[in-house]
């Protein structure tokens, strides 16, 4: 269909009708105009005996070369040839002289036109005057007017268009319309005829409602036998939206037409000059005739610019004897057009194609203010939805455990399936979502995108090698919260399995012929339909401009915590520091004072007997037992100090001597007997020595201490895929296993707090309740993190990770041990 109104020229040399073409005069093998031709590529010769070198615009494509995008570099602005009810003068700009003129001018004044003729020898004093102004006016605007036109040797009015491109001042004369093309039957009314179709656009409710009243209105004032509204959509190809026609034609309403059959050149074409009328198909082109070597005479603005072969093929192929297109913008973008097709020649004159112009600018209009109104009747409702979710989400003292909580509404807000929050190190999901891969991936794919969204109507044509992790979600659209840790929210859409209408196959053919390759336009325009499967529906802009309002929100949401806690962290850091001090020292002045008391216990055990002793041995002994605890304190306090404090020297460790060496210093050497030890992979860390012993010391002294097992099992490994990078991909982590009790689900939180123990000292001996908190400390500040899974009656598990990309395997000489 798109080709059906596709204003196309063709001036690259193909193959059509069976007759080789070089340069854009030899696309018309069927004119019958005698015009010597040479035979040296790219120049050609005119009915004058003048000659105008022009160059080929592209060679020949071979065999192997053709494909169907060889229309998007077509360039049909430069055809070299009218249509033969027009006739065209280009005038030099500087000078006012004749350049150029179409082949149908057989006389002016009488004489055979020449080049270098000025302005008044073909037109009157009061024309010559209007088009010096034009002129001087701004390029590319086209001027009506009525002229004084010398041809022959006697002045005659005529209708003409004027317009200034690329330094030529190109005038366009009107021709008499044939008999049987004469105007619609109510021409004579048409500004009353404007003025109803402005009330009816006005009252229209909608796009579909305007495309209908746009075609039944040009219909009436053209005369055409079909007049189709033409919506492009998004991926380029486009839709008959509205239609009016004779009631003995086939409605083409709702037929879809592929891209290639309005090619990129005559898009842009169709921005810049907004009417292209063919009156008669069968019309042989009218040359330009040019005054010496030029280039091409671009005649993008042309009212009467040839037509290619191939288009007229393909309106041949639709049974068209006459068409006429009428651009519809929306903010200078071209929205679709107004289609109008006859089966007999048909030409319109110049106001009646102004007025249907002028209805083209009117339709723009209205289906502009119409988008806009049904876009922002969208956008207020989503705009509340995501308003209340955000104050929701400021409230929360927990911005992940806040997003889970307003996740049905932000689905709402561009009306997705399901939506999976990604915040390292977990996803969560509400609806239909796929797998963290996935998630993980498509957040990345939102970090990387200058304006943090990406989306996708087919996640398994953008990331075909996570297609079986992507479940029912077809669609996405994702923004991201954070580059660091790649933090965002993932909208998915299901499968929107739908059947397309096409006006025939939506592909162009290509023939071989014995003279080369043919490339031709669709020659059946049956109802062909296709069944679309895979895909979701598209992502409207008003969806993506929710995406962008929900980002921001979050953003500065996010921004205002961060404030907050950067002002908290700071004043941490401070107390931090003079807890560390305080530990420090509290750690050893307080040492003094415990030797003291454990010395008078030892002193009054000596000097004490008999009946004395024996009254106060239970007091001595819980003295004792509380000295011990207070040492046992100071101790945890001076290690989690030592934690804390210093540099970190990190070197390559190889993982399997360090965890022997901390073996050894909590069960001895050898180990001891009911101790069951296996030994990690030879991989190499990169850690500080001393704080990763102190790590591993701590997790195999709770494994063995916390275990009634005989044989208590430890097992220190590596976890190819247990913990996730910043870009949601799986990544190593190291672990410490034992056959121990476990710990319950409910208490898991509160083993990493300092001096915070689980069990009576009677059940599983003293310690200071520190350990886990030193390892959460020494891990945290080599960059990673530390986790713990287990069950009751099921061993533990703890995890932890130093720093990303550490973990390998070692080589001859590339790690390091640090001594004590």
């Amino acid at each position: 269909m798109a080709g059906a109104i596709w204003p196309g020229t063709a001036s690259r040399p193909l193959t059509i009708g069976g007759k080789s073409a070089i340069g854009s005069i030899e696309l018309w093998p069927h004119r019958r105009t005698s015009i010597r031709r040479s035979m040296r590529r790219g120049e050609r010769f005119f009915p004058t005996g003048q000659s105008c070198r022009v160059t080929s615009d592209q060679s020949m494509p071979t065999n192997g070369d053709i494909d169907l995008t060889n229309c998007d570099r077509e360039p049909i602005h430069v055809p070299g040839a009218i249509q033969p009810h027009g006739r065209l003068l280009a005038y030099d700009i500087a000078a006012l002289t004749l350049r150029q003129w179409s082949a149908n001018i057989a006389a002016i004044h009488g004489e055979v036109p020449a080049g270098g003729a000025s302005l008044d020898r073909a037109f009157g004093r009061a024309t010559v005057a209007r088009f010096r102004e034009i002129a001087a006016a701004t390029p590319g605007i086209v001027h009506p007017l009525r002229a004084e036109f010398f041809e022959g040797d006697k002045p005659r009015p005529v209708m003409a268009a004027a317009h200034v491109w690329q330094d030529m001042l190109i005038v366009e004369i009107e021709g008499s319309a044939p008999a049987d093309g004469g105007p619609a039957s109510d021409v004579l009314s048409l500004p009353l005829r404007v003025n109803l179709a402005n009330q009816r656009m006005h009252a229209a409710s909608d796009e579909t409602e305007v495309a209908a009243v746009i075609a039944e209105e040009v219909r009436a004032i053209s005369g055409y036998d079909r007049v189709m509204v033409y919506r492009f959509l998004e991926r380029g190809h486009g839709a008959v939206v509205g239609e009016s026609r004779q009631p003995q034609l086939e409605s083409f309403l709702g037929l879809h037409y592929p891209a290639t059959d309005i090619p990129e050149p005559a898009r842009r074409l169709y921005i810049l000059n907004p009417v292209r009328a063919i009156g008669d198909i069968h019309a042989q082109p009218t040359p330009l005739v040019a005054a010496g070597p030029m280039p091409p005479l671009d005649l993008s603005f042309s009212v009467f610019r040839a037509v290619s072969p191939i288009h007229i093929e393909y309106l041949q192929n639709m049974g068209v004897a006459a068409s006429m297109s009428i651009s519809i913008l929306q903010e200078g973008e071209l929205w679709g057009l107004i289609a109008c097709h006859h089966y007999a020649p048909r030409f319109l004159n110049l106001e009646q194609r102004a007025v249907c112009e002028t209805l083209g600018t009117m339709a723009g209009s209205y289906v502009t203010l119409r988008a806009k109104e049904s876009a922002n009747a969208q956008r207020i409702q989503r705009h509340k939805t995501f308003a209340d979710s955000l104050h929701q989400v400021a409230a929360s003292s927990s911005f992940a455990d806040a997003l889970e909580m307003v996740g049905p509404d932000l689905r709402n807000v561009v009306e997705a399936d399901g939506l999976a929050i990604q915040w390292s190190p977990s996803v969560s999901r509400i609806g239909e979502a796929p797998a963290d891969e996935v998630v993980g991936r498509v957040c990345a794919l939102a970090a990387d995108a200058e304006s943090g969204i990406w989306s996708t109507e087919s996640l398994a044509e953008a990331l075909p090698d996570l297609a079986d992790s992507a479940g029912e979600s077809c669609g996405c659209l994702a923004i991201s919260l954070s580059t660091m840790d790649l933090a965002g929210i993932a909208f998915f859409r299901r499968e929107y399995a739908h059947e397309v209408r096409w006006a025939g196959e939506p592909t162009k053919i290509t023939q071989q012929t014995d003279e080369g390759v043919k490339l031709s336009p669709r020659r059946s325009f049956a109802e062909w339909k296709e069944s679309v499967r895979g895909r979701s529906r598209s992502w409207s802009a008003v969806d993506l401009a929710m995406a962008e309002e929900v980002r921001s929100g979050m953003l500065e949401t996010l921004g205002r915590r961060a404030a907050e806690l950067s002002r908290v962290n700071d004043e941490l850091h401070r107390l931090n520091a003079d807890l560390d001090s305080f530990a420090y020292a509290a750690s050893h002045d307080l040492r003094e004072p415990l030797r003291g008391l454990n010395q008078v216990v030892y002193l009054l055990e000596e000097e004490l007997s008999g009946d004395t002793l024996e009254a106060i041995a239970p007091r001595l002994e819980s003295l004792r037992r509380l000295t011990g605890r207070m040492d046992e304190l100071v101790d945890g306090l001076l290690r989690l100090s030592r934690a804390g404090s210093g540099d970190l020297e990190v070197t390559d460790v190889r993982l399997d001597e360090v965890v022997q060496e901390a073996a050894e210093l909590v069960f001895g050497q050898p180990i001891r007997s009911d101790i069951d030890l296996s030994a990690p992979p030879s991989v190499v860390v990169s850690a500080d020595y001393l704080c990763l012993r102190e790590l591993l010391t701590n997790l195999l002294q709770n494994g063995a201490k916390y275990n009634q097992q005989p044989m208590k099992s430890l097992e220190v490994g590596v976890d190819a895929e247990r913990a996730r990078t910043r870009e949601g991909r799986p990544a190593p982590a190291i672990f410490v296993r034992d056959n121990g009790i476990g710990i319950a689900r409910e208490k898991l939180g509160e083993v990493f707090q300092i001096f915070r123990r689980l069990h009576m000292p009677k059940d599983f001996g003293g310690g200071s309740g520190a350990g886990l908190t030193i390892a959460k400390k020494i891990a945290e500040r080599h960059g990673g993190t530390i986790w713990i899974e287990s069950a009751p009656g099921e061993g533990t598990t703890v995890y932890f990770t130093l720093q990303e990309s550490v973990i390998r395997q070692p080589s001859d000489h590339g790690h390091e041990k640090r001594s004590p």
